[in-house]
């Protein structure tokens, strides 16, 4: 169990530094006046990283129990 829980707190810790990098972009991307595309994109794959890995969404397809 414990390689299990291993495994789990590296996929946590790469996604949370996924997301600080997707942050800094967005900031500064912000301050050079990107265009609002580009700043939307940038959110749409922060939403991606936050509902499909710390909101669990995909478990609700999954066939083999849960939810």
């Amino acid at each position: 169990m414990n390689s299990k829980r291993a495994a789990a707190y590296r996929l946590s810790t790469t996604i949370a530094l996924v997301l600080a990098v997707l942050t800094a972009i967005e900031y500064f991307a912000a301050l050079y006046h990107a265009g609002a595309a580009i700043m939307f994109l940038l959110a749409l794959g922060k939403a991606y990283f936050v509902v499909n890995f710390f909101m669990h969404i995909s478990r609700l397809w999954r066939t083999d129990g849960g939810h």
